[in-house]
């Protein structure tokens, strides 16, 4: 059986679970020592990439797609013209909060940037902000609609 679509993958992978620990063990620890001085920025950029390989076409299908791909719950915030303020939070989340003590959530960033961007078809970049007391991560997505993709 092949799986062609973003949504015949989740149907298949959604009863399949992973042990947290070793998502972390590849998320906080290998992939860091990879990358260096660089994993912020180049995560980023892998968030980003992956939004061109699974495109969505709304704010609700990205919500749906954190969750299906344990990345969290997401929330909107707040609305504005050319921004939209978004909370992320879970278990594992308020885990990574307690176990480190600058986490990074550049990969959801830069997905978040990339899925707004190709459906605004406007340049989009997304700002996380870390609150580790409330041990939760709010990501601002900013763009101008006069810089067109």
């Amino acid at each position: 059986m092949k799986i062609n679509t973003l949504k015949e993958k989740m149907e298949h992978l959604q009863d399949l679970r992973v042990s947290a620990f070793g998502y972390e063990l590849l998320r906080e620890i290998l992939i860091p020592d990879l990358l260096g001085q660089h994993s912020s920025s180049l995560l980023y950029w892998a968030g980003k990439r992956l939004a061109r390989q699974y495109p969505l076409s709304s704010t609700e299908e990205i919500i749906s797609f954190f969750s299906y791909a344990g990345w969290g719950m997401l929330e909107i915030i707040n609305e504005k013209k050319h921004e939209i303020v978004m909370e992320l939070t879970s278990e594992l989340i308020t885990t990574r909060f307690t176990l480190q003590k600058t986490p990074s959530f550049q990969l959801e960033a830069g997905f978040i940037a990339e899925q707004i961007q190709q459906m605004n078809q406007v340049v989009t970049e997304t700002y996380e902000e870390i609150k580790p007391r409330a041990k939760k991560v709010i990501f601002t997505v900013k763009w101008d609609s006069k810089d067109q993709t």
